[in-house]
């Protein structure tokens, strides 16, 4: 592994001198970004194979191009890639995009702005991708295989120093993009604490909605305002579609950076059992063995899930 390198909050627009790249690439990026961005243009327009719903095309050469509402995500890439080995795509160029700039966008998301990142693929395929989930299907073995790569990845995001201890924001210092606190993923935020955090209306458990709550769960909402948290990097999309494996369920990939933060330390757990995904059991008893506990923080989820819509 390499070192820890230092890290200090980025501007939300940032430069691709950030990014680990070979000499070919590097020699690249002297190309002025408008021309690059016509290229990769052209590439999408012409090759560019979207995979499923998401916002990712596959392009010629084993190459892939995601298009990006936060700017975060390429650096936070980068930056669990340089500082873990925790398997990520390595990224090789990213292009601030103005939707009003182009009306041939292959893919659009509401934002003005998007970010094209450029970065290689991984072996493996995704857990689930359609109807397919391969934890159905999985044997005792291989799911013990899924739960160990996991909580290794889960640890050594959890090794990694915030710049702020106390901050609540995303991977630069700007708002979080959370699919559990809004899932058309607008940024909100950041927030100077976890109390300031936790204040809001999507962290809010009522003692009396949607019925009145034992004493034990009226303890926990009482206690929480004043409850110290660490603060941990998150990737904050911990589900089947974002982890490739291969044969065995070894994991061979951890993609969709998009909503990675520097959260409450449960979130990490919180965002992977959001919504729906707290009733697939399979994935629920993986969650359980995989994640630190946090028992009290998702009896408090799990009312706080009932009560908020995203």
């Amino acid at each position: 592994m390499q070192p820890i390198i230092p890290y200090t909050p980025l501007p939300e627009r940032y430069s691709m001198k950030t990014f680990h790249v070979n000499w070919l690439w590097s020699i690249w990026h002297y190309v002025p970004t408008k021309c690059r961005l016509l290229f990769y243009r052209a590439l999408l327009h012409t090759f560019g194979r979207r995979e499923g719903m998401s916002s990712v095309f596959r392009i010629p050469f084993g190459f892939y191009v995601k298009l990006s509402r936060a700017p975060s995500e390429a650096p936070a890439m980068d930056f669990v890639r340089a500082n873990t080995t925790i398997p990520v795509p390595a990224v090789l160029d990213c292009i601030e995009w103005l939707q009003n700039d182009d009306r041939k966008l292959p893919y659009s998301f509401g934002p003005t702005v998007c970010w094209l990142i450029v970065m290689r693929g991984l072996p493996g395929k995704p857990i689930r991708h359609g109807e397919e989930n391969m934890i159905h299907t999985a044997s005792q073995e291989q799911l013990k295989n899924l739960r160990h790569d996991l909580a290794d990845c889960i640890n050594q995001l959890r090794t990694l120093t915030p710049p702020d201890p106390s901050k609540v924001s995303s991977f630069l210092g700007g708002g979080i993009y959370s699919f559990r606190i809004d899932e058309a993923l607008r940024p909100t935020g950041p927030f100077s604490s976890p109390a300031h955090f936790h204040s809001q209306v999507f962290c809010t458990a009522y003692p009396d909605y949607p019925d009145e709550a034992d004493d034990n769960l009226k303890r926990l909402i009482a206690d929480r305002p004043h409850k110290e948290y660490k603060i941990k990097l998150t990737h904050g999309d911990i589900l089947p579609h974002n982890i490739l494996v291969d044969d065995e369920l070894r994991i061979t990939g951890l993609i969709d950076w998009e909503c990675a933060s520097w959260m409450p330390e449960y979130w990490e757990k919180a965002s992977s059992l959001r919504s729906s995904w707290i009733r697939v059991f399979t994935w629920k008893d993986i969650v359980q063995d995989s994640f630190p506990d946090y028992r009290d923080d998702m009896i408090l989820e799990s009312r706080i899930q009932i009560c908020y819509t995203a």
